[in-house]
Parts: structure tokens; sequence; C-alpha cells
């Protein structure tokens, strides 16, 4: 049984990348799932193939192509050599079920079933002993099926009679996926082509193991693992699967890693330390990615596509030839579950004279995802093939063999050998990838700087994946050498027995060391240095307390105590750069309402001005406080241009003084001084100017630094509005937190919650947002908290937000990734359809779905150029769609009503998307009636607490106790459901938000001073 995480550690360390779990979606990845001692072995003995095909040699694909099932696992890892007492196991012999029980089940050797290194707990291993010995008893003659049947009663008596004590790890499953192109490749090949495919895959997997042994893996040592311990290798088995959960062709390994390994320094068996597997898995991902594809360009000649993603700049690579409508067809779960459930309701109808209610839709759903879902049958590779081929057939013509032989030799680039690429050369492809990471994070390690310089690198290729590996170290080395070095030089003696052969200590860990450029200290120190400066505009606190006590223009509310005195805060304030901090829903639009008027009372109208990291944020800001608003990257463009403005100036203002001009001509040159001037005046800062930019958390900090130099330069103020504890920038971020600790805890902040309609729920908000476990309990006395799978939990938001839109509220389903977000609207639509309030017909957008009239879309990508009635359409714009072209043009007009835009072919493929849900980052800045969440193990802190606030009146959490990181080739055997309180505590312990490269310093400071590091 596992516990899944995909390049998240569940420690309270963040992971090492903060890509979303969509950037791995549909390209090559390597997931990770815990397994813990128990039956976690089972899923992949049931799909082993039966009869003769268990005695053959694993590796020969041919054997296995008429057999069912798939091939036996086989043994990997250097670690292999010290079992057996000594005698060692064969690099690839098959592993049985005796084999993996013994491994998963007692942490044993496999082969002598002796335990390695410390035992696990005794009640366990008992229990996991007469597992094992009742499992061995099982006829051989029973059936795959009856079997597994058998061993499930087997395992649930056992565990019951142990007391259901939560097991420790026991291994970690990590899935070795390529990307899709090369699965269909594979999936369409000849038996030859596709044997060739099939070792290039086992390759690249035996290659990135090993190579993880000797960069990533450890063991620990010593009072709570002080020491980290070099291992001799890891005990692996793999096992290959041919399809995705859909019956899709999805080629993948499940590599099983004992969570045992011997220690080099003493040859003692000890557990892994995984905290450098998760940190590491985005960097073993591309590099698995770039030793396939060398494998298979060097085997069969293919070339390789660098092709868009959405919302990323990064591209995804994929086999040239191989098109995307190809790859869509064999990713068709979703829309087989829509059209069946499409047909239920119309049978529904023909049956009772009536449309199906929200609660009948759902449950005809859930049958129609059942009847789409592949019976679990043991089919052969044989027969697999002849059905992906008869799919193929309208993409490829009747020969898809004949096809897939026509990928071969595509590749026109030259094979690149390590030697051929100079220092000098790889100095610049370390700059770019340094200039990337230190773009997107103020602080990054090791494993960070190597994904990235491995995505620079997909678009060569190379002669062996050695040449690859070895211009990739090469290249991180010059990268870290240009970066700055965070982690405090060691302030103690480290004896020699406690020292790698290169002299560093084994009290650090490995790949650990935090790193960050030059270019963000620098831009960090200057706002930190702003924020004290004293020299900026303020206003008199008589004019404040006028203000106060007058009331704000046009509202009808008033200022509250906290509200008024961070108005005088930061009025009063003479401070350059200032912070407000406002929890969600504590009223920080009336605060800035508040603060515009006392402004304007001393410095004149048009004296304060707004910015938002969005169009759609800066658009919110307008309405609410009636100013000139822009977002933060369009205005400082803008500024940047405003040295051509002036040349352009002086240049009109010379040839009209200079020239002999028509009485017509003069006019044009006026008209066009007049343009340049207004332009100048508005994307240029003056004395007295208050700039507020709200949702600072979200502001980069180049952008920010920017910023405030522009103002100081005016004589103008910044204040930066916002919440350290919801979501950071998704470029390198983490000032505005810094600027609010610099603060010493007497930054301007609002207390008082009043969003929510409930009491309670102001409170548990507040604990939700300090990361107090106490607050789960609240959520849960109140109902808001529903647990359980994937798919019934989506059934059950899905139902709750459907009610709630039924009955007139406004509501939002939450998810944490792209995937989900997609299936949730695409059954949206569909019920929409069903019950005639949205056209069946429509236009194709962005990432596959329908639009028709009728339904709620989203632009996800700003163009001044559409203009709707004297207004633009932003990135996070909601429309209604009022006509749908058979051009694939949309007409839309805003959801709030207003005139309608037409949205053009090429941008509504791109960037408009449904907009039932949303991810948490769209989300912020929102509020609702009602809000419905999904939250997996993985979720962050920062994910949660702007999920659980957006309604008023009720947010419901939907937490996912199977969390499987890789559903396509996940296994629902083989993860162990947690409790809803489990997964929610390891959230709330999970910050994702960046920070500032001198909050990390503070942060190493003080760990290496501590008194526990020291002792």
């Amino acid at each position: 049984m596992s516990r899944g995480f995909a390049g998240n550690d569940t420690g309270p360390e963040r992971g090492d990348e903060r890509l979303p779990i969509e950037y791995h979606r549909g390209r090559g990845l390597i997931s990770i799932r815990r397994m813990s001692l128990g039956s976690g072995y089972r899923y992949l003995m049931e799909s082993v193939a039966i009869g003769d095909g268990a005695k053959r040699a694993p590796s020969d694909l041919v054997a296995y192509y008429a057999e069912s099932g798939t091939p036996p696992g086989v043994f990997l890892g250097a670690g292999l050599a010290g079992l057996a007492d000594g005698r060692g196991v064969e690099k690839g012999s098959p592993v049985s079920e005796e084999h993996l029980l013994r491994m998963l089940g007692l942490c044993a050797d496999p082969v002598t079933g002796k335990p390695l290194g410390r035992a696990p707990n005794r009640a366990l291993a008992s229990a996991q002993k007469r597992i094992a010995e009742r499992v061995n008893a099982i006829p051989t003659d029973v059936s795959p099926v009856q079997r597994a049947a058998i061993v499930a009663r087997i395992e649930e008596e056992e565990h019951a009679r142990s007391g259901r004590l939560r097991p420790p790890v026991a291994g970690f499953d990590l899935t070795f996926s390529p990307s899709k192109s090369v699965s269909v490749a594979w999936a369409l090949a000849d038996p030859a082509t596709k044997q060739v495919i099939y070792d290039c895959h086992r390759r690249a997997i035996e290659m990135v193991l090993a190579y993880a042994e000797a960069e990533v893996l450890h063991s620990r040592s010593g009072t709570d693992g002080v020491v980290e311990e070099d291992i001799i290798g890891v005990i692996a088995a793999a096992f290959t699967h041919w399809d995705s959960r859909a019956g899709d062709p999805q080629l993948h390994d499940h590599v099983i890693v004992l969570n045992r390994a011997q220690s080099v320094s003493d040859g003692k068996w000890r557990t892994l330390d995984s905290r450098g597997l998760f940190k590491a898995v985005v960097m073993l991902s591309e590099l698995h990615q770039g030793v396939l594809s060398d494998l298979l360009t060097e085997a069969l000649g293919w070339g390789w596509d660098g092709r868009p993603r959405r919302h990323s700049d990064r591209p995804r690579f994929e086999v040239a030839g191989v098109g995307e409508a190809l790859m869509a067809e064999f990713s068709q779960r979703a829309t087989a579950i829509e059209e069946r459930t499409k047909a239920l309701i119309a049978e529904f109808v023909s049956a009772r004279s009536r449309q199906p209610t929200s609660t009948e839709v759902i449950d005809l759903r859930r049958r129609a995802t059942i009847e789409t879902r592949p019976e679990k049958t043991f089919r052969s590779l044989a027969d697999m093939t002849a059905d992906w081929r008869e799919r193929a057939v309208p993409y490829v013509g009747g020969q898809p063999e004949s096809w897939v032989a026509s990928l071969a030799a595509t590749n026109d680039l030259p094979l690149l050998q390590s030697t051929d690429l100079s220092d000098e050369i790889l100095a610049d492809v370390a700059r770019v990838a340094l200039g990337k990471v230190g773009e997107q994070r103020a602080t990054f390690s090791r494993y960070t700087v190597a994904a990235e310089v491995h995505r620079q690198l997909h678009g060569a290729r190379f002669a062996s994946p050695h040449d690859r590996i070895t211009v990739a170290s090469r290249t991180v080395a010059i990268a870290l050498g240009e970066a700055l070095l965070l982690t405090p030089p060691e302030l103690y003696h480290t004896p020699l027995r406690f020292r790698r052969p290169d002299g560093t200590s084994r009290f650090r860990a490995k790949g650990h060391e935090v790193y960050t450029t030059t270019a963000i200290v620098e831009a960090e120190t200057r706002l930190l240095e702003a924020g004290k400066r004293s020299e900026g505009p303020r206003v008199a606190l008589a004019t404040v307390a006028s203000t106060v006590e007058d009331g704000l223009p046009g509202r009808s509310e008033r200022l509250s105590l906290d509200q008024a005195m961070a108005v005088q805060q930061v009025a009063t304030s003479a401070r350059l750069l200032d912070v407000l901090v406002g929890p969600a829903g504590s009223g920080k639009s009336t605060t800035m309402a508040g603060l515009r008027a006392a402004w304007e009372a001393e410095h004149g109208p048009g004296s304060v001005i707004g910015l938002a990291p969005s169009a759609a944020a800066a658009e919110v800001l307008a309405d609410e406080l009636g100013i000139e608003t822009e977002n933060t990257a369009k205005w400082l463009y803008e500024h940047r241009r405003q040295p051509d403005r002036h040349a352009a100036l002086t240049r009109l203002r010379g040839q009209l003084a200079g020239g002999r001009l028509t009485a017509a001509t003069a006019a044009s040159w006026h008209r066009r001084i007049a343009e340049v001037e207004a332009d100048i005046g508005r994307w240029q800062l003056s004395a007295g100017q208050l700039v507020i930019v709200d949702e600072a958390s979200l502001a980069g900090t180049f952008a920010l630094d920017e910023l405030v130099s522009a103002a100081s330069d005016a004589g103008a103020k910044v204040l930066l509005v916002g919440d350290p504890a919801q979501l950071s920038a998704v470029e390198a971020g983490g000032i505005f937190a810094a600027l609010v600790a610099d603060r010493d805890g007497h930054a301007p902040e609002l207390c008082d919650v009043r969003r929510f309609v409930n009491e309670w729920e102001k409170k548990a908000s507040v604990a939700l947002r300090a990361g107090d476990p106490m607050a789960i309990d609240a959520y849960h006395a109140h109902g808001r908290i529903v647990d359980g799978g994937r798919e019934e939990l989506l059934d059950a938001l899905y139902q709750a937000w459907s009610n709630d839109i039924g009955a007139g509220r406004s509501s939002l389903m939450i998810a944490p990734d792209t995937a989900t977000v997609s299936e949730l609207n695409r059954r949206a639509r569909a019920d929409r359809v069903a019950a005639g309030q949205v056209a069946e017909e429509g236009t194709e957008v962005s990432g596959g779905a329908t639009a028709g009239v009728g339904d709620l879309v989203i632009t996800r990508q700003n163009d001044r150029r559409l203009d709707a009635g004297g207004r633009w359409v932003r990135n996070g714009d909601r429309w209604i769609v009022t006509a749908a072209g058979a051009d694939g043009r949309l007409t839309v007009r805003p959801s709030t009503g207003g005139p309608t835009v037409v949205l053009p072919a090429r941008y509504v493929s791109q960037h408009v998307e449904l907009g039932y849900a949303a991810t948490a980052h769209l989300a912020q800045g929102r509020t609702l009636d009602t809000a419905h969440a999904v939250v997996w193990p993985a979720t962050t802190r920062e994910v949660l607490y702007v999920s659980a606030t957006r309604g008023r009146h009720a947010n419901h959490l939907y937490v996912d106790t199977c969390y499987d990181p890789d559903p396509q080739t996940g296994h629902d055997k083989a993860i162990q459901p947690q409790t809803a309180r489990e997964v929610l505590t390891g959230v709330l312990a999970r910050e994702g938000a960046d920070i500032s490269a001198h909050e990390a310093i503070r942060r190493a400071h003080d760990q290496a001073e501590s008194i526990a590091t020291l002792a």
C-alpha cells in the first residue's frame, strides 16, 4: 500500500520545485508513491504474466506478445550485491511474489527472509509473517482473480488482528513513464520495433536509477539521523505495464525501491533518506526524458519536436511526426464518460418523459464512470495492439506499422559527444539556466538548477546518455559557480571519520545547499532599505482624523477601529515603501478607500493610482476604489519606454519649430505632440503620489524593485497591500513577507475578519492561516469536510456546487490542478447541455473542450486589441457565450453584464477555457457565496487557505484520502487511505510560498548556530 506524492516531500521542507502538478501531465515523468509495510505488492503481482510466460526471460518482449498480463518483475540496483548472505542477486533476474512479499511485507532479504537492519514494529512484523505463510499456502491452481480475493481477505483479517497500526514505509514506487508520443509509437509498432523501444525504455530506467544511487540517494545514522551515509546501492524490483487505467497505450515501469540500503562506511543496513529523492524527482524526470530520447534516436533515428504547453512557456518534446490528434485519441477517458452519460440521460428522458434532477444526473454519471471503465482482464499485448491499431487508422491510415517505420531517420541534428562542447558554450547554457531559475525562485538548490539545465539540453541530441550526463554535470557546476551559496560555512570541526572523500562534512546533506543569485540579493536589499527610508510623501494626522470622522465618499460604511488605525499608520508614515497586511476577508478594499480619501484630501485628486499583478485584479481595484489602475507588468513596460517618448517629443518639437508647414500639417504635428505628452504623463509618477499595489504577495521581487526605484526618483510612495499567508508570486518572490517581517511586528495589519457570515468561520480561517491544526476540528464540527477517494469526492463536490448554483448562489469549484479543473468544467457543461441551458454545438476551446451559447468561459491572456465597449479582454475575465461561429470565433459578454466582444478563432483555441471551476491561483481575490475545494496531501498551506476563504456563507473542503500523484498508472489497491485529519494536518505543515534570499540566510544561520545542530 502506498501514499503518493509527485515532486513534494511530506515533511515541513518545501519540495525543490514549485511547478504545478499539471506541468508533468501528458509528458514523460517519474512519479513517487510511498509504499507502506504490507500489501502494496499485490497490485503488481495481479497483472504479471501467467502460465508459461512466468518462466521466460523478462527482457524478451516478443515472448510475452501473446501472453495475458505483463512480464514478471526483475531485480535492479547495485544494492543486490549485499543480499543472500553476501552471495548477491543477479541483476535482471525475475522477482517472485515471495520475493516481493518479503521486501514490502517484512523489509527483509528477498532471498533469505532475514531482516535488513532494524525490524519493523513487532506486531506488524508478526502480522506480515502470518500473511506470508497463509499466502504461500494458497493452491497454485487458483486463478489470478481468485487468488487476489483470497489475499485481500487474508490481509484484512491479519491487519484487524494486529490492531490496524499505521505501518511504516517499506519502499518507494518510482513510476517511469515515457512521453505520450513514445507510448503511442510503441503501441502501433511491429513486434521487432516494439522490442527496440522497450529495450531503450528499460535501459533509460537503469541509467537514471544508477545516477540516483550515485548522486541522490543516501541513508542516515546517528541520533536523529544527523550523519548522512553513502550507500552501496538500492534494492529494486521493476515491473512493466503496457497501458493506463483507461486502457490507452502507456508504457511504464513501476520500480519498487526497498526502504533499506547498505552503508558504505560500516556495511550496516539502514532506511533510505527520502528527502533527497523527493527534492530531486523533477530533475530525475528531466534526465530520464533526455536519456530516453538519446537512446531512441541512436536506435531508430527518431527526431524530436518542441511543442507549446498550456500555461507554461516551457516546450514539451515529442517524437517528430506523432500528431497531437493521434495522442489525444489515446487520452479519451473523460470523453468516454461524457458520451456515456449523455446516452444514459437520453434513455432516462425517453423512459420518464422528463429531464433528470441534478442528483439523478450525478447517479447517471457515476454509472457511466463504472460502465466505461475497462474491465479488469489480463489481455495480451497482441490483443491490446490490435485494438490500438484499429483506433489509430483514421489518423495514420490503414498500415500503422508502416507509419511507425516512417518515423525513423527523421533526426537531422548531430549526435554530440561531451568533448564537442567547450566550457565557453556550456557557460552560455549555464547562464540561461541560472537566469530562468533566478527569475522563478528567490532561492533554489542544486537539483533545481540541474533540472533547468536538462530542459535546456532537451533540444540537443547526444551520442550516448553518458555524454548527456557529463555535459549536464559540467554545466551545472558552471551555473552554481555563478550563483551565491547561502548555506553558511561549517561552524565546527568535523572529525575525519565523518567526512566524505572530497572533504565535505557528512553532517550536511548532499545537494541540499541553498543558492540564490546576485541580482536577487541586490534587489531585495534595495527594497528592504526602501522600507526603512523616511523621505516619502505623507499626510498630516489632522487630515487623517478629519477623513475618518467624515466617513468615506460614496460609501455607507465607516472605517472600523483596526481599519482607521491602519490608514493612520500608512498615511502619516514617511516611508518610501510601506506595507499593509490584511487576511482574507478583513476589509482591505474599505481600508484602501479610506486611505485614498485621506491622501487625496492632502495631495489632490488623482494622486492615488493602483497596480496589481494581473489585469483582472487591477480592474477589480479600479472598480472598488474609483482610481486609475493597471497591471504591474504593463505599467513597467510602458515606463521603460519613457526615454524614447521624451526623445520623440524633442524631435517632434524641433521639426515643428524648424519647418515651414501648412496649417493642416502643423495641426497634425500638434496633435501628435499632445498624444506623446499625454503618454508621458500617464506612465510617469510624480511627487506626492501614492502607488497602491494590491495582491502584493503575488508580485515578483524584480518588478517591485523597478517600481520602487521609479517612485523614489519621482518622490512618490509605494504601498504593498496583501497577505503573506496567501499564494506567492510565480516568479521570484517572497519579498512582501520579508518586508512585513522586517517591521518587527509593527506593520499595519487588519485584525477583524468580516467576510464570513458565520462567526466560527472567522476564527477558524485565522487559525487555518496560522497553520494551527485546531482549525480542522472547527471545519469538521460544522460539516465542512468531506473525505474519500477522488471520484466519489468529485461527485460530492460537483453535486454540492450544482445545488448552490441552482439555488441562485454564486459558487466556484476549486481544484489543485488543471486536469481536474478541466474534468469539472466538462462535467458542468455536459449537465447544462442536458438541462437545455447551454447549446450542445459550439466551438473547441483550449484543452479540447467545447463552448457553446450559454456557457461560462474564462479568457487566459490579456489582449488590448479586443475591445468590449471601452474595456479590453483580460486574463481571468469571465464571460457568457452569446454566439459560436462556424469559423471558431466566439461572441461573448461579461458575466456581470455589458457589451459583447468577438474573440478570434486563434485566441479562442489557445486562450479560452470553460469557467465553472478554477485553480486556487485564479480564485485568489474572488469573493463568492460558496466555494467547494479539492484538497490533496500535496496541497500547500497557502493553497488551502485561499481555497477555504472564498465563500461568504460556506467553504467546503473535499479531502482526497486515497491520493495518487499519477492516476493513469496508479492502482487502487496500492493506496493506503489516510484520514482527513492526517491529510489536512500535513497540508498545514507544508509551506509552499517562496521565501526571500534574506529570509533563507536567516533560517540557515539560525539552524547552523542552534544548540541542537552544534550538539
